[in-house]
């Protein structure tokens, strides 16, 4: 009798309890961003909002670049201007806006800049004279974990919002508009793209992006590498890189509907291995197959062997990724929405993004290093 009083008293307690489980909310990515940005600008004086807030339509939205701080400033307020408490508030925005692969890639790169500065330091001359010492110096001074730029556009207690982090090797852009939430373009890059030595000696911040697409290459039948490889020349660096949005507009190499079941499955891989970086890359990743898997394309330029310097492209209605291994030890890599870059399709409207031209870059920062002009 005790027994089954207290199964039934026990059973009361939960089925009282299933009105609340049922109506509790889980935050949505969005709602997670939007309270992560105002927690960031609670935090900040006047002087500091001042600097990382912009007009929801102000022209920086859509500048950024991936260079060190000393060759592009990046736009709102750098890290290294932040206090302790500020820069958290920044890694959680950072946390609620990418998945957790995204969210150590990102964390990755910005750490490893200051392991390129530890070992480039040395190379340094104190007073440095000629042109090419002048010219490491300043180049140098650009790589630092506190260089990085964060910049909040229009307001994150409305609906249509954004805010981007951008420096050396990253370029990240997120847009918040009626619960829907865009994170491209993605530029992510590395360098070193493997330690060479020390404790960490191996260690990656972006480990798979490679050889996600020497898999694939490697799986094709000798017909379908024919068609994926343009060329034995690979371009110096990606193509769609900041200010370039609209640069590749022709689909080349090896349509997907050429694919085995298992060679699409290292397609669908690739494509995840970017698309999952983003707290909504489920939904990226829908997006890309409702498109059709079978209408990406796969190509290849350069070298094919595990450590030669590469580039490969995927490329669709919906997706657009761009790998360039610059040299041995260096590599790019961007993620697009040819649709939906800065959520121009949920918005309808077309932005054009801006950036220096690299022989300005050059010309500024010489002029800044106290470099002679070229004759």
């Amino acid at each position: 009798m005790y027994n089954t009083s207290r199964r039934c008293r026990q059973l009361i307690l939960f089925i009282c309890a299933l009105p609340f489980c049922a109506t509790a909310h889980v935050p949505t990515v969005a709602e997670r961003m939007q309270e992560a940005a105002l927690e960031l600008l609670q935090s900040l004086d006047a002087a500091q909002r001042s600097v990382v807030q912009y007009a929801w339509d102000d022209a920086a939205r859509f500048r950024w670049s991936n260079l060190p701080a000393s060759m592009v400033a990046p736009d709102g307020i750098r890290m290294v201007d932040l206090d302790d408490t500020q820069r958290q508030a920044v890694f959680r925005l950072l946390a609620a806006s990418l998945s957790s692969q995204g969210y150590a890639k990102v964390t990755g790169i910005v750490r490893s800049d200051d392991v390129l500065r530890e070992t480039m330091s040395p190379q340094v001359v104190a007073n440095p004279t000629t042109d090419d010492e002048k010219f490491l110096a300043f180049l140098v001074a650009g790589y630092f974990s506190g260089n990085y730029g964060v910049a909040i556009y229009g307001d994150p207690a409305g609906s249509t919002w954004g805010w981007q982090i951008d420096g050396h090797h990253v370029g990240a852009n997120f847009t918040v508009a009626d619960g829907l939430v865009s994170f491209t373009p993605l530029f992510l890059g590395s360098n070193p793209m493997r330690l060479q030595s020390g404790p960490m000696a191996g260690w990656m911040p972006l480990p798979l992006e490679g050889r996600r697409g020497l898999d694939l290459l490697n799986s094709l039948d000798e017909e379908q590498r024919a068609t994926a490889i343009i060329s034995d020349e690979k371009p110096a660096d990606i193509l769609s890189g900041p200010g370039r949005q609209d640069s590749l507009s022709e689909y080349e190499g090896l349509k997907a509907d050429r694919l085995s079941a298992p060679q699409m499955r290292l397609l669908k891989q690739l494509v995840a291995e970017y698309a999952l970086n983003g707290a909504t890359g489920d939904e990226l990743i829908a997006v890309i197959e409702a498109a059709d898997w079978e209408e990406l394309h796969f190509s290849w330029h350069g070298p094919t062997g595990r450590d030669d310097a590469f580039y490969y492209r995927v490329h669709g209605p919906r997706v657009l990724i761009e790998y360039s291994r610059l040299n041995p030890n260096h590599e790019h890599t961007i993620l697009r929405d040819p649709r939906n870059d800065f959520g121009a399709d949920w918005l309808g409207k077309h932005y054009s993004e801006s950036h220096p031209p690299l022989d300005k870059v050059m010309e500024d920062f010489r002029e800044r290093a106290g470099i002679r002009s070229d004759d």
